[in-house]
């Protein structure tokens, strides 16, 4: 019975490491789509000049 009851401690305690993931100052699944989007769009732009100067 011990441990099933060390198990449902288990479960409790993650969803506190969630929430350490979600603190301020790190980014959340939005931000990085954000950034990457940004990263994406910078690289094409630096192509097409690539390509403009060959």
């Amino acid at each position: 019975m011990s441990k099933k009851s060390a198990k449902k401690h288990q479960s409790v305690t993650q969803p506190a490491a969630q929430d350490a993931a979600n603190a301020p100052g790190k980014f959340g699944y939005e931000e990085m789509l954000t950034e990457l989007e940004a990263i994406v769009a910078d690289a094409e732009i630096r192509l097409a000049e690539e390509d403009e100067a060959a």
